[in-house]
């Protein structure tokens, strides 16, 4: 699917923030220790897109989800779903950030994924650099 045609199907899905239950939200913060990670992350509820381009499930490719970040920094995003993401997948990403105008178009490799928790599933992603990304402002902006 084109860039274009990912833009068209983003653009007329509904303009509504999912709701974590304030219990979900609990448990994401208290999730793994600092000393287990390579850089700083900052909890951000953002409202996402994201397109399946690589997954070990075949049905899934060419899949556009509606999702939400938990958590956010210079090199990955934690993300909530309805819909499993399985580890190893390649995704693209095109991320609103509320407090701040227009978007971010960016591309992650899914390196976990979790089992559903009150409807919802978890993954982590870690940015790459891709062709039309703006990975490097993303990057600015969590520095």
């Amino acid at each position: 699917m084109t860039t274009s045609q990912l833009m068209s199907k983003l653009f007329n899905l509904p303009e509504q923030r999912p709701q974590m239950p304030e219990r979900a939200t609990e448990k994401l913060t208290r999730s793994k220790t600092l000393h287990q990670r390579s850089e700083y992350r900052r909890t951000s509820v953002e409202r996402l897109f994201i397109q399946i381009v690589d997954c070990t499930n075949a049905e899934k490719i060419g899949t556009t989800v509606s999702c939400h970040s938990t958590e956010s920094s210079a090199r990955g995003l934690r993300i909530c779903a309805d819909e499993h993401i399985p580890a190893g997948s390649r995704i693209d990403l095109w991320v609103n950030i509320s407090a701040r105008p227009g978007k971010f178009f960016l591309s992650a490799d899914v390196r976990w994924s979790s089992q559903p928790e009150n409807g919802l599933y978890q993954f982590g992603v870690e940015l790459i650099n891709g062709p039309a990304t703006d990975t490097a402002a993303w990057r600015a902006l969590h520095t």
